[in-house]
């Protein structure tokens, strides 16, 4: 599969996960990228506990099976991670490279 381009989407969700479900819904078929600011956390489960007889609560962010979810994980509700990213699963399926002849323009454009 060759891939000239990549379609990036960004949104600041503002925690809600009904427009974080719908936006993953409707750009699995035309964006590779979606870039989240303030990502939807939501109760999980409780997990078992030394401390707690009911146990530790668990959060996470929304799952779509056609994504895969990057993000900094961190038990405590008060580090919940600001940024959350989603790459197209049909991306999973490629193998990056860097173009030999693109290598000497692509140096020459930092300076």
């Amino acid at each position: 599969m060759i891939k000239e381009t990549l379609k990036i989407f960004l949104q600041n969700i503002r925690k809600n996960k009904t427009l974080m479900n719908t936006i993953l819904e409707n750009n699995k078929n035309n964006m590779d990228i979606i870039l989240v600011q303030e990502p939807p956390k939501s109760f999980i489960c409780h997990v078992p506990s030394h401390t707690d007889p009911t146990g530790d609560p668990i959060y996470g962010t929304p799952n779509h099976p056609d994504w895969t979810l990057f993000i900094r994980q961190d038990p405590a509700q008060e580090n919940y991670a600001q940024v959350a990213t989603y790459v197209n699963k049909k991306l999973l399926k490629m193998r990056f490279t860097l173009r030999l002849n693109r290598r000497k323009e692509l140096h020459q454009s930092y300076y």
